[in-house]
């Protein structure tokens, strides 16, 4: 079975949880460290703001003394000061330290002026105990919110999904199998419950499909026997109108025979003439015991063919089967010309069932040249395929009749003549070969048959 590679559920569900847990750890520690950013700010600007209303205390009490005011800032803890600046309301400012750059703070002072103070700018990658703190605290609720989320999709989905897939494929192998288990997530239960009532409905139709199948096989085989015995009835239909020509062609060599005997009895003949009487006999019984042997080796029943394929020479058929009918006393008037093209190859058919296609033919011609006339028959060779055509001078077949001389029991014979199996058996034959048959009327008038066959 096909099996398509690349990442299963489990690793599909692991991958988006450890991408969304870096997302969202990425964002929440850029929050973090924007917080911690803003909280630094908040508590510089406090910080200022606190050292710059001191100093405006101090400098209320001894005013335009900016040394006291810097001793005041250093009594006052802030070692991050860059420089303090007094703005009297008249006079020139005075400055100590770095003045440069934005105020942190500054507050008015109550004789007119204000106090300015610059504290140490904040570095550009602060990082403080508390967003550290809370990055770990992320990292671990994030890893823990991962491996629980993976626990409930494997339990509530990956599982159960499993458990169809491999149901599915036994199922698609042919095997029976057991319900599967209605668990999960809703979507998935109800996915368990289809596939519950699809495994029953396959097992109800394979159920009524074996049933079907031995129905047909038990048909099948009551049809190949019924098939059997309709060839064999009408091969015995075929022995029997041979039988009574036969039976006038066998009467000639007795009546001569009983003549020689009669003669030999009177005695009186010298030994040549007696040596040569007795070959005549003898050639008159071999004509006869010829004829009989012919009859039942065409008529004797046979077990079923063997399956592989067989094959016989067309030519060789024919001349058989000409010489089985040429007894035939309604056929003295008859000529029966054979027109072989080239050495033709072998045909893939039984010999027997290929010699009864082609007597019934010819019976069927002789009937139609009602005892005068001409039959020939054509062998030829297209291709792949030999060409065996058997045509008649008679009255040809009417326009009704020629889509109908195939179909089993149908006969334009008067009653009692025929059976209508005749060229219904031969189709069933002839396509059992590989072959094909059909009839037409000839342009020249007459019935034309045609058979065609693959070459061994």
């Amino acid at each position: 079975m096909e099996r398509r590679h690349g990442l299963g559920l489990r690793a599909q569900i692991i991958v988006a949880l450890v991408g969304a847990f870096a997302l969202s750890f990425a964002a929440l520690g850029m929050i973090v460290t924007q917080v911690s950013r803003r909280s630094a700010e908040l508590e510089r600007t406090r910080r200022g703001h606190t050292l710059a209303s001191a100093l405006a205390i101090a400098l209320a009490e001894q005013p335009a003394n900016p040394e006291r005011a810097q001793l005041l800032s250093r009594r006052l803890g802030t070692s991050d000061v860059l420089g303090i600046a007094v703005e009297p309301a008249q006079e020139r400012p005075s400055e100590i330290g770095d003045t440069r750059g934005p105020k942190t703070a500054s507050v008015p002072l109550d004789a007119g002026g204000r106090v300015a103070v610059w504290l140490t700018p904040l570095d550009s990658e602060l990082d403080t105990p508390l967003a550290r703190l809370l990055r770990l605290y992320l990292m671990i609720t994030g890893a823990l919110i991962v491996l629980v989320t993976y626990v409930l999709l494997t339990r509530l989905i990956v599982r159960p999904v499993e458990k169809l897939t491999r149901a599915s494929e036994r199922l698609a192998e042919g095997a029976r199998i057991p319900e599967v288990p209605v668990a999960g997530a809703a979507e998935v239960a109800r996915l368990a419950l289809s596939f519950n009532r699809m495994a029953g409905e396959l097992r109800k139709q394979k159920g009524a499909l074996e049933q079907r199948l031995s129905e047909l096989e038990r048909a099948t085989t009551d049809l190949r026997a019924t098939r059997d015995q309709l060839v064999r009835s009408e091969k015995l239909a075929s022995v029997g109108r041979l039988s009574a020509g036969i039976a006038h062609e066998i009467g000639n060599p007795l009546a001569a025979i009983s003549g020689l005997v009669e003669i030999l009895q009177m005695g009186g003949l010298s030994a040549d003439e007696n040596d040569e009487f007795l070959t005549r006999i003898r050639g008159e019984t071999d004509r006869i015991h010829r004829i009989i042997r012919e009859l039942l080796d065409y008529s004797r029943a046979r077990p079923n063919e063997p399956t592989e394929v067989q094959s016989a020479n067309l030519a060789t058929v024919v001349e058989e089967a000409v010489q089985l009918i040429a007894p035939q006393k309604d056929l003295r008037q008859v000529t029966i010309e054979c027109r072989f093209h080239e050495e033709l190859p072998l045909v893939r058919a039984p010999h027997d069932e290929l010699t009864q296609v082609v007597l019934n033919l010819l019976l069927n011609a002789a009937d139609a040249v009602a005892g005068e006339g001409s039959i020939l028959i054509d062998l030829s060779r297209h291709q792949q395929q030999i060409v065996l055509a058997v045509s008649d001078t008679g009255s040809g077949i009417s326009e009704a009749a020629l889509g109908k001389v195939f179909d089993p029991f149908f006969t334009t014979k008067p009653p009692g003549k025929g059976t209508g199996l005749g060229l219904a058996v031969c189709m069933s034959l002839v396509e059992r070969f590989g072959g094909k048959i059909s009839a037409e009327n000839s342009p020249g008038g007459g019935a034309r048959f045609s058979v065609t066959l693959p070459a061994a």
